[in-house]
């Protein structure tokens, strides 16, 4: 018989170049569980404990401690130890005071970034989609698999369906109340989150858009550099400034 399915297991020589991991120490490594981010572009969270946090030595050890629920993701304990752990999500280890937030860097590809108890209460999501569900009201779909509901009083004039695509929205953690809206347009700060420049932040300046796919694009600069970058790997974090902490930012 043929096997159906993927595989459920994965061998370090096929993971991602990002991976801060000895790819010839051992055949195996743990493999993302389905859930919130691409398994090609996340942190397993086994990883982050034994690799990254280096608070444990062992797979082992890591799972024990994973399995107690000492590990909060996005405001929620996290008992699977191949939890995908992407782009913008927080991370806290409750036994030690201790937030992370989830950033694209230009050598790691995702890094863990350490922020204060304070910042930890909120994430950034990037409206991925939208959908009109029954009574007319207005489903957002975030890059991080989650949904939130807009109710539309009318949906003959729907006043309150003021979000579009590729807009950022700043959300409370656990809660998701939406704290505040960063709109996609010139002159907001954005960071590339994916491709050869990933990591890169600065100002947008301008917003080309052609039809077909992967035609648009968008130009950041930082101080005098002007670095140009897909329309889709852009994404907003803040106005007139960031909303959230960046590494080595002048």
């Amino acid at each position: 018989m043929t096997r159906h399915g993927g595989t459920k297991s994965l061998k370090r020589l096929n993971t991602p170049k990002f991976l801060q991991i000895k790819r010839k120490h051992g055949t195996f490594f743990i493999k993302p569980s389905p859930g919130p981010h691409p398994n090609r572009f996340c942190l397993p969270l086994l990883h982050i404990v034994r690799d990254l946090l280096k608070i444990v030595d062992t797979h082992r050890e890591a799972k024990k401690l994973i399995g107690q629920g000492y590990f909060k993701v996005d405001g929620k304990v996290i008992k699977d130890t191949a939890f995908p752990v992407g782009l913008m999500d927080v991370l806290s280890v409750s036994n030690i005071n201790q937030f992370y937030r989830i950033l694209p860097d230009s050598h790691y590809g995702l890094i863990l970034h350490k922020i204060s108890e304070e910042e930890s209460n909120f994430k950034l999501c990037r409206i991925a989609g939208k959908t009109t569900i029954k009574g007319g009201h207005i489903q957002l779909n975030l890059h991080d698999g989650r949904n939130l509901l807009i109710n539309i009083k009318d949906p003959k004039n729907p006043k309150e369906d003021i979000y579009k695509r590729m807009d950022v929205l700043k959300i409370s953690i656990p809660e998701q109340e939406i704290l505040k809206t960063l709109r996609f347009k010139e002159g907001n700060l954005a960071i590339i989150m994916s491709g050869k420049n990933i990591g890169q932040v600065g100002k947008i300046t301008k917003v080309l858009k052609r039809f077909g796919p992967k035609a648009s694009t968008v130009s950041i600069q930082r101080n005098s550099e002007l670095t140009e970058t897909l329309y889709d790997y852009t994404f907003i974090i803040g106005e007139d400034q960031f909303e959230i902490s960046i590494p080595n930012i002048d």
